[in-house]
Formats: C-alpha cells, sequence, structure tokens
C-alpha cells in the first residue's frame, strides 16, 4: 500500500515537471517556425517579390507625407528617400499589373513634395521632375487615389455631437504638429477607461499604460523611439502601451500580447478622438538592444512586453495630416482554399 501511495505522490510530482517541459519545448518549436516563415517571406532578406516591393513604395511615400506634416518641414527634405521612391515607382509602373492606388498615392505625395517647395531652387529635383512627368502622365484618371497631405479639420466635425463610429474613423488622422495646450490627465484617465471595453482573451485584460506629461521625461522616452523626429517634442502627453505577460499560460498565446496590446492602443485612440485629442500612434518594432534601453529607463520589468508608443496633445491650427490612401477593396478581402470550400464560403450570400 505504501508503495502505491508513494508512485501516486511521485506521479503527482512528475505531472507539473512533464507540461513544463512539453510547453517549452512547443514553445521553442513555434518560435523557430515563426522565424523560419518571418525570414523567408517578409522583406528581412529577401527583397524581390512584387508584394516586398509594394511595401517599400509605401513607406516611402509615407515618409515623404509624414515629412510635409511635420511644424517646420525643411524644403526638398529626404533626398534619398525621394530619389529612391521615383526610381522603385518607375519600376513597378512599368509592369503589367501595377496597384493603381499605391502608385497614384505616390504620385500625390510626389506632386504636394514639389508644390510646397517648388519656389526654392534645387538642383536635384529637376532630374527627378522629369522622371516624374513622364509617370504622371502614365496615370490617367488615377487623381482619387493620389496622396499627399490635408487639413485634419477636413473629416473632423464637433467632437460633443453625437457620431458614428464610421463617422469617427474617417474624421481621425496621426497628428505630428501639437499645439502648446496641454490635455487635463482626467480626459487621458476617461479615454484609457473606455479603451477598458476592447475585448482581450478570456477577459484576462493585460493592457497597461504610463503616462509622461510633455518635460524631461517624456523627451527621454521619445529620444528612443525614431518616428517622432521634428515634431514629439510639440506632444502634451506621450503614453507607453505595454502587455502584462503573466496574463498568457500557453505556447500558443505567444503572439497574443501584441494583439491584445495592439486593440487596446486602438480603443484608446479613437477614445481620445471621441474626446477631440488628436494623436500619433509610434511604433516599437524594434530589436533586443534597443527594448532593454527603454526597459532601463522606465523600471519595466521582464513580465511586461512593449507593444508601442502614443503622442498625444492637441493639433494645431495649421497642422497637416497625411492623406494615407487605402488599398483596394479587393485587395484587403480574400478568397483561399481549395474550389469546393471557396463554394460553402459564398453559398449563403444568396440565401441571405
Amino acid at each position: 500500500m505504501h508503495s502505491v501511495k508513494s508512485w501516486v505522490v511521485n506521479g503527482l510530482k512528475t505531472k507539473p515537471a512533464v507540461r513544463k517541459t512539453r510547453s517549452l519545448t512547443h514553445l521553442a518549436v513555434s518560435y523557430v517556425a515563426d522565424a523560419r516563415r518571418f525570414s523567408r517571406r517578409s522583406g528581412v532578406v529577401f527583397s524581390e517579390r512584387r508584394e516586398i516591393v509594394e511595401a517599400e513604395i509605401t513607406m516611402d511615400y509615407h515618409r515623404v507625407e509624414k515629412g510635409l506634416s511635420l511644424p517646420q518641414p525643411k524644403p526638398w527634405f529626404g533626398r534619398d528617400v525621394v530619389e529612391r521612391l521615383v526610381s522603385n515607382l518607375a519600376l513597378y509602373m512599368d509592369t503589367d499589373d501595377f496597384d493603381v492606388s499605391i502608385a497614384g498615392a505616390s504620385m500625390g505625395a510626389l506632386l504636394t513634395y514639389e508644390k510646397t517647395f517648388g519656389d526654392i531652387e534645387c538642383d536635384w529635383w529637376k532630374e527627378v521632375s522629369a522622371v516624374l512627368v513622364q509617370l504622371e502622365g502614365a496615370l490617367v484618371d488615377a487623381e482619387e487615389h493620389y496622396g499627399g497631405v490635408k487639413s485634419p479639420r477636413e473629416d473632423s466635425s464637433d467632437s460633443t455631437g453625437s457620431w458614428s463610429f464610421e463617422h469617427l474613423a474617417e474624421s481621425r488622422s496621426s497628428i505630428r504638429n501639437f499645439s502648446d495646450e496641454l490635455v487635463d490627465r482626467a480626459r487621458l484617465e476617461h479615454a484609457i477607461v473606455i479603451a477598458q471595453k476592447t475585448p482581450s482573451v478570456c477577459n484576462r485584460q493585460s493592457s497597461r499604460v504610463r503616462i509622461y506629461p510633455r518635460g524631461v521625461a517624456a523627451d527621454s522616452v521619445l529620444a528612443l523611439q525614431n518616428g517622432n523626429r521634428g515634431f514629439g517634442h510639440t506632444a502634451s502627453h506621450v503614453l507607453v502601451v505595454t502587455s502584462d505577460l503573466t496574463a498568457f499560460v500557453s505556447a500558443g498565446e505567444r503572439n497574443q500580447p501584441f494583439v491584445d496590446g495592439g486593440m487596446f492602443a486602438m480603443s484608446l485612440v479613437y477614445a481620445l478622438q471621441d474626446q477631440g485629442i488628436s494623436s500619433c500612434c509610434l511604433n516599437w518594432s524594434t530589436v533586443k538592444a534597443q527594448d532593454a534601453k527603454i526597459r532601463r529607463l522606465l523600471s519595466i520589468e521582464d513580465d511586461e512586453a512593449v507593444v508601442m508608443l502614443i503622442a498625444v496633445g492637441f493639433a494645431a491650427d495649421n497642422a497637416k495630416a497625411t492623406i494615407s490612401r487605402k488599398r483596394l477593396l479587393s485587395r484587403v478581402i480574400l478568397e483561399s482554399g481549395p474550389p469546393e470550400f471557396r463554394a460553402l464560403t459564398t453559398s449563403g450570400e444568396s440565401r441571405g
């Protein structure tokens, strides 16, 4: 009888160890598979695929738009970016099936760039402009897709009124030029309360926020993130959104901190917009060494994952926002699977 009891007790002790070993194995295998897929299919290593060229073009035309939306854009800024954009755009438009929405957005950004600084002499732009004229001729009737900048007030309405989520989403644009007015902390906290309504896996609510008002602390945080150069110092506050890793319990949830944290952050910027408070999402897609810097600066423990930063404030009267054209819907809604499976996904539509 004693031996049976010992076997049961030892078995109970062993099972947690076995589960732990199994979980660590699943985690390691899954991360290796993630790394393999990302290295093969993203633009980290291979950059020749059409979709990756599109991503590079989009990043560059958005860099032009962002530069134009700064408080004081430097005349003819970003020569390397502009020349690379025009070169890639020419090669891209030389294909038979280029996406007119991407080409048009790039063209609009470049034409706005030219119009903004056209009164200032620039030798290198003359050659670029000649290529641009040729490309523009190939984009007949594409003006609806043109990018550039706009006044954020073109899409806004009275924030005290009642509006639909569609209107709220359409009215929000990232702002990179804030006024001197500080946002009251109570309004920030109210937006965070609203963001807490965001769905999270099993209602575990892993999202956390740190709030830094304009000043030395906020400047120190912003110095670690390159995307706010030229405007970050104008923000009323900087928010640091993190996700508590202790809320996740399996290898299958390895990416969930960023899913839940990203959804929370989206709700937060819309909750701010609903109060007439502007924002700009600042990505924290970085490597270990840089991540360690913000952890040391803000005393963030290893049980939190830094998701992103958000610059917050009231838009300056002369603020500009990027147009940021969106992809054609036909490239967003996808069909996949064998023909018989695709038939199942559409069979109910006619029965409506």
